[in-house]
């Protein structure tokens, strides 16, 4: 995969890595993701036989990078500026998110757009409990939301409330970091 970076949007690290790496399966699948950034994910899901890929971003930035990247790789897939779920029709098997989730104090914030991708409010949860919360109405019934989570944001707050929403949920894999851990969450609608 051939991938341009720009400094307002997020560049792909171990969190992108991890969840590229744990992917849950697309094959003929519809699928969104929520917070595409520069499009590795779902430039990757079109690529493993998606039936259709749409992909959002809130940063202006990223939704003409990842159309950038998505023609570089000769990867057809709708792209689409979108605070969460605020533009999106109808429903897909698979929905994925990396969310921010860095807790962030009004003094840490940064300057631009690229602050989109990283902060996830006091508590790290803002962007992903609005998610979480909207989520289940754009997914199919046996469909499967991916997420990654960090330990800087309770994830057992995050399991508690997809199991509440009648959700299977596993936890795919982890990655020890020096200041978190990281997990990719696969949560089934039952």
């Amino acid at each position: 995969m051939k991938l341009k970076f720009h400094k307002y949007v997020y560049e792909p690290a171990e969190d992108s890595y991890l969840l590229l790496n744990n992917l849950v399966d697309v094959e003929g699948k519809e699928v969104l993701e929520i917070g595409t950034g520069c499009g590795l994910i779902a430039i990757a899901c079109y690529k493993k036989g998606a039936k259709r890929v749409v992909a959002t971003d809130i940063n202006p930035y990223a939704v003409k990078l990842a159309k950038y990247n998505a023609k570089l790789n000769n990867a057809k897939i709708e792209i689409i500026e979108s605070d969460l779920f605020e533009n999106i029709k109808g429903k897909f098997d698979v929905i994925i998110f990396n969310p921010p989730y860095l807790p962030t104090e009004e003094d840490e914030k940064l300057d631009g757009y690229i602050n989109y991708a990283f902060d996830g409010g006091k508590d790290g949860r803002a962007v992903l409990d609005r998610f979480l919360k909207e989520a289940p109405k754009y997914l199919k019934d046996g469909g499967v939301i991916q997420l990654v989570q960090s330990s800087l944001n309770d994830k057992d707050k995050t399991l508690s409330i997809l199991k509440n929403l009648g959700f299977k949920v596993e936890i795919k894999a982890k990655l020890k970091l020096p200041f978190e851990e990281l997990y990719i969450i696969n949560a089934k609608k039952l």
